[in-house]
């Protein structure tokens, strides 16, 4: 892959793709109302969970095609040697300065990153950034929450999980509204870091069977379970950063955009 080019990720889904997926169960999913392919960014507005739960997501054409846990992941293809890094950057400056009070907030956020090798999913990583409120679980404040899966086969062929680790970080939300969440991904010892503004908080505690060879992204807002939230009709945004001259953080010297260009 060129240096010389942009490293892009395409969040090309439709809601005909949506509204099929939805057909089968699950969690049910819309699009964000604003969608900017070029700056890799989904907009929307904060949502009444009235009945029916449904997620504003932006996501790739090419990752609603992959319907079987059990064969390979095709989407972005990703180097295959070396570190590999990509950034979230969850805004929501639009709630910064909101007197909560005794208000009963538990807003989320979150995105997925899948990799897959050849022979199969090899990695998934699910991210929540929430702010919590008035909630008897929880302090209030803001957090960080990441659950880690790596994969192998079983005896019959059949993927199943190698390895799991959760973390649970409570973070400050930067002056200008914005948390900047980073991973990186090394193709040779297998592992899977992360920081969380500008702070490195190392590999998490799984390893990949195989190196991958493709990469899937989802950025998502949920609905406030709260009728009278102060957040409701708020304007959020969620952003991927995938090329090495957009990214904000530092990573391990030589480390590279998820299209072989060093940052």
């Amino acid at each position: 892959m060129s240096s010389w080019s942009a490293c892009t990720y395409n969040f090309d889904a439709t809601q005909v793709q949506i509204n099929a997926a939805n057909v089968n169960g699950g969690r049910q999913v819309k699009l964000m109302p604003s969608i900017n392919l070029i700056d890799q960014k989904g907009i929307g507005f904060i949502e009444y969970l009235n009945g029916v739960a449904i997620d504003q997501i932006v996501a790739s054409s090419k990752g609603f095609l992959n319907t079987d846990f059990n064969k390979p992941y095709i989407d972005k293809k990703v180097i295959t040697e070396g570190i590999l890094a990509s950034e979230f950057v969850f805004d929501v400056s639009n709630l910064q300065n909101i007197n909560l009070g005794n208000s009963k907030e538990i807003q989320q956020f979150f995105g997925q990153v899948i990799g897959s090798s050849s022979s199969k999913i090899e990695i998934q990583l699910d991210i929540g950034y929430s702010i919590v409120n008035n909630n008897s679980d929880y302090s209030n404040g803001e957090y960080i929450t990441l659950t880690a899966v790596s994969t192998k086969f079983d005896t019959n062929n059949e993927v199943i999980v190698k390895d799991v680790d959760r973390k649970v970080h409570q973070v400050n939300t930067p002056s200008l509204g914005k948390v900047i969440f980073g991973i990186y991904l090394n193709q040779t010892s297998k592992q899977f870091g992360y920081m969380i503004n500008g702070v490195n908080y190392g590999y998490l505690n799984i390893n990949m069977q195989n190196p991958v060879n493709n990469m899937g992204y989802t950025l998502g807002l949920q609905q406030t379970p709260n009728p009278n939230s102060k957040f409701i009709g708020k304007q959020v945004s969620m952003q991927l950063i995938t090329d090495s001259t957009k990214m904000t953080q530092t990573y391990p010297i030589g480390t590279k955009d998820i299209c072989g260009n060093t940052i």
